[in-house]
């Protein structure tokens, strides 16, 4: 035990020697500076691959947090408004814990939710003139 607290200090008292310095300024050559992205740059379907995982990745935390409310609605009115199915603002460390098919299942419909909204964003995308 003392040997490894020795080793210890003797590391952070070698580390608390390194000198820290910033790093010095470098004059900038004049082609260094990345160009902006072009609009022929991309291929078209690319872009919208692109936009469609943005909106479907982005969509699911969203989607995820209603379809969870969703569930615990439905099992709540189901279950004649007993209070250990108590929805989500309204739980306890009493209530019910949904089991691990049931959250499968709602990451599911998330998942197949945000998949549809972004289908839907690319076929409107693709009808617009």
């Amino acid at each position: 035990m003392k040997t490894g607290v020795l080793v210890a200090l003797a590391l952070v008292f070698l580390v608390s020697l390194t000198p820290l310095q910033a790093q010095s300024a470098s004059t900038a050559a004049v082609g260094s500076v990345p160009e902006p992205y072009t609009a022929d740059e991309f291929p078209s379907w690319a872009i919208g691959v692109r936009r469609f995982e943005i909106i479907s990745l982005g969509a699911f935390p969203i989607l995820l947090f209603y379809a969870r409310v969703g569930y615990d609605l439905q099992r709540y009115v189901t279950n004649d408004f007993n209070a250990i199915y108590a929805p989500w603002p309204f739980k306890n460390e009493s209530s019910y814990i949904p089991a691990t098919e049931e959250q499968l299942q709602s990451v599911i419909t998330a998942a197949g939710l945000s998949l549809t909204l972004a289908a839907i964003d690319a076929i409107l995308l693709a009808i617009r003139p």
